[in-house]
């Protein structure tokens, strides 16, 4: 009787034998190899039960999507939601070329397709376009969307015809699982513990999916998934301004603050998917999916206005500041528990008739967002005045104090609390129906689509420093630890809350706070309603290896909004407010024509040349106005903006290696009219004398690039090596943009969140029973936001992903996997004109999650 091994030491053993290289390699009826002395026992050993191919099979799946498409795409299937570490849709997407993401707490959030805005992108499920919970964006946030919820991911980067064309950026299209993807009953489940190295929380995720199909005809698909993640970050961020005495290029770090984030993130996501195909002419489907996101956030702060003391410039980068008064040392604790919500759902059909195919839908999406019980408790520094000394050689300013009382928290006096709840609710309802007529190599097709869209934001904020002290020493907790500095004694959520729940009835504004409060709380409230009617025509004909798509695509816009006009006299005691309303209608014609041409040998050529639309963001275009006297400023919105419109070129070139491998290169370039920028004016003729912040329809912008692809399996290396994957994707941008901002006519911009240079790579091996792949990503800075200056515009600094996961097979139904985010410890960073004015450094740590997968 053979001796049993210990269950590590058989894995490490098995794991050495699938993957040491060998001379002596004996293959396996399954095409793997078993080296050295396992060779004897290869025969003993039922290795089709362990086969484990993840990443194989995805790429399979994902290259077969885009060789069959007619429109320029790339896509991911639901097996690489599996080998990457991610943590949602955002991160999912991030792995193709053009695609990167923008981040909150370390999470891929925005999706930015080809250097562009992800307001400029359209978002669907199951071909449903979905809402935003932002209050005035229309990019939709897909960090909501827990990757185990869908089947397959999109991006469509040029569009035909007979989808809709508010596209600029892209068309992301998220795609739930049918029953009828999957052979037979399908049972599949994950359970996962993830750890994050900054707070040292350990968090479970779970997640279930079934489908079956019954009598050949019927199909069920559904999935439960579940994630209670409980993580930290550490954020210093910088002001950096003119002093009194300083240089014209002498900019001082005028406010420094460190910020420590406790965050518990919960996503639960659901769907259900029901097909019935009753024979090869008819299909139809009802189609469900729901996700909820719901973010506890504790934020303490402490913030040094050193801007408020005598500032001298000592040379060399070091500063030293006199009479620092002692309010210019404030500490701030904020607690908000945010709750994001997604459903969507849709039902149609397919018909075959006799000389057309019929195809319908009609769905339902809404997204709501909850914020009801944001606070922050304001205390301001009581001791004597400090002198500080900063240093600005290291990136992020290092200071120091003379005393170090302002650490205590019994030495701050309460100032004020601020409330700043927030309620938004986006619906959807739509319909559609599409008609083909197939001839021998040609085919004409027409479509309808109606959406009827309604957005209520409502945000409110007001300052209460009318009531009862608080002493903050009796909220002390011990000093948090923080990368960056420290922030002084903590301080607990906890107690505020208790504390608010007890007492906040007893709190009230000052009467010079009242017209303050009344702009924060109703200048950003809007209703809005949008109505779409679009119509196509469309023609397909197959001449030899070419085929040819051309039609055109009308859109008809009808938009009506109301707001507010909030004006606040000088001694902000009282104030107006005037109800606005406005409504617009605009048409888009939106023509298009795509070639792809088969060359043969697997080589495929394509060719795009279109039009696309993106309609300008809620908040912007809501009819608001908000004047304050006292601080001679005012924030117009501009219901008059017209829609972004984008002349498109496509062209790209396509080898694929075999059924799992692409070579591909494209080039690309967009001419977009009226980019929509925001402007800040002294000499608008309507307010003489104020700052007027308002967006516009800003000059021409266009982007040129390049994308580079390429993906293999290296399955002609020698037995042991064979199991190797690699990839490596480019994109290279070159993107000139006119804001027309007054004053800065002779300066060159690049367009806003437009990386130059974007790459990533990854190498993997699989082989029996294991899988193990490392992959990078890598996106160059970018502009943020535009200042008055070139000292004042606002970057995002370079950043490296480098991701691991592994996956070893014990069963053919069980396997157990580990994952590793961010090895690299990047922080997100921004700057300020340069690279040494770093404005925001935000760390995350590592994350490593270990979980256990079950197929049946």
């Amino acid at each position: 009787m053979q001796k049993k091994r210990p269950l590590g030491l058989a894995i490490s053993l098995s794991l050495l034998a699938v993957i040491t290289p060998s001379a002596h390699a004996a293959d396996t009826p399954d095409g793997s190899t078993v080296a050295g002395s396992a060779a004897a026992g290869a025969a003993a050993i039922d290795l089709d039960r362990v086969e484990v191919r993840p990443q194989l099979e995805s790429q399979t799946r994902a290259v077969d999507l885009k060789r069959s498409s007619d429109a320029i795409e790339d896509a991911v299937s639901s097996d690489a939601m599996g080998v990457y570490p991610d943590q949602n849709v955002a991160e999912s997407l991030q792995r193709l070329p053009g695609v990167s993401v923008t981040r909150d707490q370390g999470e891929g959030r925005f999706v930015v397709i080809r250097g562009l805005d992800a307001n400029l992108n359209s978002v669907s499920v199951d071909g449903i376009a979905i809402g935003t919970p932002e209050d005035s964006s229309r990019a939709a946030p897909l960090d909501v969307i827990p990757s185990d919820s869908t089947e397959r991911l999109r991006v469509v980067k040029s569009p035909t015809p007979d989808m809709p064309g508010d596209a600029i950026g892209g068309a992301i299209l998220v795609e739930s699982a049918s029953a009828f993807d999957r052979e037979g009953r399908n049972l599949r489940g994950k359970i996962e513990a993830s750890h994050q190295q900054l707070s040292g929380n350990t968090s479970p995720k779970a997640a279930i999916n079934y489908s079956e199909v019954f009598a050949d005809t019927f199909g069920v698909a559904l999935g439960v998934n579940y994630q209670n993640r409980k993580f930290e970050s550490d954020n210093t961020e910088v002001e950096y301004g003119e002093f009194d005495g300083g240089a014209e290029d002498d900019l001082f770090a005028t406010s420094l603050q460190q910020r420590k984030y406790e965050i518990e993130r919960k996503r639960i996501g659901a769907n259900l998917n029901l097909d019935w195909h009753p024979d090869d002419d008819n299909r139809y489907y009802l189609r469900t999916l729901y996700s909820q996101f719901d973010d506890a956030e504790t934020r303490q702060r402490t913030l040094f206005n050193f801007g408020d003391g005598d500032v001298t410039a000592l040379g060399s980068n070091q500063y030293r500041v006199d009479d620092l008064p002692a309010d210019a040392i404030q500490k701030r604790m904020r607690y908000r528990t945010k709750k994001e919500n997604t459903f969507t759902t849709s039902a149609g059909g397919e018909n075959r008739l006799t000389n057309a195919v019929v195809d319908y839908k009609v769905g339902y999406t809404r997204t709501e967002e909850r914020v009801n019980d944001e606070m922050e408790a304001r205390f301001e520094y009581s001791g004597d005045d400090l002198g500080a000394s900063v240093d600005q050689n290291s990136g992020i300013p290092r200071y120091s104090l003379t005393s170090a009382q302002w650490m205590d928290n019994g030495n701050y006096d309460f100032d004020r609390f601020v409330v700043s709840p927030k309620q938004v609710n986006d619906s959807e309802r739509s319909a559609q129906i599409n008609v083909r007529f197939d001839g021998d190599a040609s085919s004409i097709k027409f479509g309808l689509l109606g959406r009827w869209r309604d957005r209520d934001v409502n945000v409110d904020e007001r300052e209460l420093r009318v009531g009862p002290d608080v002493a903050l020493s009796d909220w002390t907790t011990s000093t948090p630890d923080h990368r960056g500095g420290s922030l002084g004694q903590g301080m607990s959520s906890d107690a505020m809350r208790r504390y608010w729940a007890q007492s906040g009835g007893q709190y009230s504004a000052r009467p010079q706070d009242a017209g303050g409060n009344a702009l924060t709380s109703l200048e950003e409230d809007y209703t809005a309603s949008e109505d779409i009617f679009a119509s196509y025509v469309m023609g397909t004909w197959d001449v030899g290896a070419l085929r040819i798509i051309g039609g055109v695509r009308v859109e008809n816009t009808q938009f009506s909004a109301t707001g507010n006009s909030v004006e606040v006299a000088g001694n902000g005691r009282s104030f107006t407010v005037t109800p606005l309303s406005v409504s617009r209608s605009y048409t888009n014609v939106l023509p298009g024509l795509h070639l792809r041409y088969d060359a043969g040998d697997d080589w495929v050529l394509r060719a795009a040349a279109n039009k696309t639309v993106s309609r300008p963001s809620f908040g912007d275009v809501a009819p608001r106005v908000g004047l304050s006297r006292g601080d001679e400023e005012v924030r117009i919105g501009n219901p008059q903006l017209d829609p972004y419109e984008s002349k498109n070129i496509d062209l790209s070139l396509e080898k694929y290696l075999g059924s799992t491998g692409i070579v591909s290169l494209g080039v690309f370039h967009k001419s977009i009219d009226g980019y929509i920028v925001n402007t800040v004016s002294n000499t608008d003729p309507a307010y003489p004398g104020f700052e007027v912040t308002r967006v516009i329809n800003g000059n021409k912008a266009t982007v040129r690039g390049a994308e580079f692809n390429w993906q293999q399996q290296l399955a002609f290396l020698p037995a042991g090596w064979d199991g190797l994957l690699v990839g490596a994707s480019g994109t290279w941008l070159d993107t000139d943009f006119d804001p027309g901002v007054a004053g800065r006519e002779r300066d060159d911009f690049m367009l806003p969140r437009a990386s130059k240079h974007v790459y990533s790579a990854h190498i993997g091996y699989e082989k029996a029973g294991f899988s193990t792949r490392v992959a990078a990503v890598y996106r160059s800075e970018y502009l943020d936001s535009l200042g008055d200056s070139r000292a004042y515009d606002i970057y995002v600094a370079p950043n490296t992903q480098l991701d691991f996961s592994m996956d070893y097979k014990i069963t053919s139904n069980v396997s157990v996997y580990f994952e590793a985010q961010n090895l690299l410890d990047k922080p997100l960073e921004l700057y300020q004109g340069v690279r040494s004015r770093t404005l925001q450094n935000e760390e995350y740590g590592r994350t490593y999650a270990l979980g256990l997968k079950v197929a049946l």
